[in-house]
C-alpha cells in the first residue's frame, strides 16, 4: 500500500481504508470468502449426487429404508440450498433472498455451517465409502465455516464497537497496554491496530504513531489515541454499522 507523503504526516491512512475493512469483516460473516463458498457449493453437490445415486440402488436392487430416506431427503434438499446460497447466478437470486428471507440464519457463514455440519454427520450413517467420504467432507466444511464465520463476526464486533464505543475502545487499549503504565509504547500500538482488526504497513504505523506522540517521548496515552482513532474511523460514518 503506497501513501502520500501528507497521508504520512498526518498520520492519516488512504480513504476508505476503514470502510473496507469492515464490509470485508461484515462480506465474510455473511457471504463467506470465495474458498468456503466453491467448498460448500461442492459438498452441496457431492450430497445432491449422494441422494441421487441412493435411490437408483433402491429401484435396482428393490429395497427401501426409512432412515435412508429421511438422511437423502434431507441431504438433497441441503444440496439445493448450497446451490441457491453458495453460487452468483442471476437465476436464483430470488429464491437465495426468499431462503434467507424465510430463514435468516441461512444469511450467516456460521448458520450454514452448522447446517452443513449437521448434514454431514447424518450422511455418515449410510454406510458406504461414497456417503461417508461426502459426510466427512460436508462436516468439515461446516466446521471449517463455524469457525471463520465467529472470528470474522468477532473482528467486526471490536472494530463496530471501537468506532461507536468509547468504553470497549479504552478496553482495547487497556488490554494491549501489557506493562499496565497506561501509555502505550510502539510495539504496543502495533498490537492495539491489529486487535482492532486494522494491518497497517511499517511506514504507516510509523507516521501514525508519530502524529499521536506529539512530545515525540515515544508513548502515547489513551486520550491521544482517541483523538486519532476517531478522526482515522470517521470516514465510517456513512456506512451502515448494524
Amino acid at each position: 500500500m503506497v501513501t502520500t507523503s501528507g497521508e504520512k504526516k498526518d498520520g492519516l491512512l488512504p480513504p476508505g481504508r476503514v470502510s473496507a475493512v469492515y464490509n470485508s469483516f461484515v462480506q465474510t460473516s455473511t457471504h463467506g470468502t470465495t474458498t468456503i463458498r466453491i467448498l460448500a457449493f461442492a459438498a452441496g453437490m457431492g450430497l445432491i449426487a449422494c441422494s441421487v445415486l441412493l435411490w437408483t440402488h433402491w429401484i435396482v436392487d428393490h429395497r427401501f429404508s426409512w432412515v435412508e430416506m429421511a438422511i437423502s431427503i434431507s441431504s438433497f434438499a441441503v444440496g439445493t440450498c448450497a446451490f441457491l446460497l453458495e453460487t452468483n447466478l442471476p437465476f436464483s437470486a430470488k429464491l437465495r433472498e426468499k431462503l434467507i428471507a424465510n430463514a435468516p440464519i441461512l444469511g450467516k457463514v456460521t448458520g450454514r455451517g452448522s447446517m452443513y455440519a449437521a448434514i454431514g454427520l447424518m450422511q455418515c450413517a449410510v454406510f458406504t465409502a461414497l456417503h461417508l467420504l461426502v459426510g466427512l467432507f460436508t462436516a468439515a466444511v461446516g466446521i471449517y465455516m463455524i469457525q471463520v464465520g465467529r472470528s470474522a463476526a468477532k473482528s467486526l464486533s471490536i472494530l463496530k464497537n471501537s468506532i461507536s464505543d468509547e468504553k470497549a475502545l479504552l478496553k482495547t487499549f487497556q488490554a494491549n497496554d501489557r506493562n499496565g503504565d497506561g501509555v502505550l509504547e510502539m510495539f504496543e500500538f502495533e498490537g492495539l491496530i491489529l486487535a482492532l482488526g486494522i494491518e497497517l504497513d511499517s511506514d504507516e504505523l510509523d507516521a501514525a504513531f508519530s502524529s499521536i506522540d506529539t512530545n515525540n517521548d515515544k508513548k502515547i496515552v489513551y486520550d491521544e489515541f482517541r483523538t486519532w482513532w476517531k478522526t482515522f474511523t470517521a470516514e465510517t460514518e456513512d456506512v451502515n454499522v448494524v
